[in-house]
């Protein structure tokens, strides 16, 4: 009997601590599950967003380069024929004036001509020259947004890494738990047969005690 008695408090001792450690780990869960729902709740909107606004500056730097680059185009063609056009027709209206008149006015007039030309040109190169500066400040854009990618890229994999790292320190704290009540279930139990080893003694004793004392009646009744 006293030895199924102590098999019952040791069960109710160790279903005790089984119970304590379920509810630890529940409760540790439900934090974890809490903190990590949050963080990716705010980090998941943070690159939406991040996302939406590169894009739609992308497509918006990408649609006003265009627009402004045929422009340019179309604006480049038309001075050239133009320029062409009118180069011409003061060409041939100074070769008639030299044929008719053989005058001065006319080689002037073929001169002023040759210059509105060169003054096309200079005016075609420096639409060339806006083109490549608007190229390259679309590049340095581009640079830009490879930077922020990049960025972005690096957040992540260290959002990652605290994410793994957190994991890590919480499976260590439920290990440390289950073995600190591990080490305490068996102190208890360790405990518990020093007791009962103690009681068995004592016992024992007393019944030695018992046995001298009524073997001394039996030796003084004898007597």
């Amino acid at each position: 009997d006293v030895e199924e008695q102590r098999q019952q408090e040791e069960q109710q001792l160790l279903e005790r601590a089984r119970r304590m450690r379920l509810e630890q780990e529940e409760e540790m869960r439900e934090l974890n599950a809490l903190f990590l729902n949050a963080k990716c709740n705010m980090i998941r909107d943070k690159q939406v967003l991040e996302k939406q606004m590169i894009h739609q500056e992308l497509a918006e730097e990408e649609k006003r380069l265009d627009k402004m680059m045929e422009m340019e185009r179309d604006k480049g063609m038309e001075v050239q024929e133009e320029l062409e056009r009118h180069r011409k027709q003061e060409l041939m209206r100074a070769r008639q004036d030299i044929v008719k008149q053989m005058e001065q006015n006319a080689e002037e007039r073929a001169l002023r001509a040759e210059k509105k030309f060169q003054e096309g040109q200079k005016l075609l190169e420096r639409l060339e020259q806006m083109k490549r500066e608007d190229r390259k400040a679309w590049e340095e854009k581009q640079e830009k947004l490879k930077q922020i990618h990049a960025e972005i890229h690096r957040f992540n994999e260290e959002n990652q890494r605290l994410k793994d790292k957190q994991r890590e320190r919480e499976r260590l704290e439920d290990e440390r738990v289950l073995e600190h009540q591990r080490q305490k279930a068996e102190r208890e139990a360790a405990w518990e047969a020093e007791q009962e080893q103690l009681r068995l003694e004592k016992e024992k004793e007393l019944a030695r005690l018992r046995a001298m004392q009524e073997q001394a009646q039996d030796w003084q009744a004898e007597r």
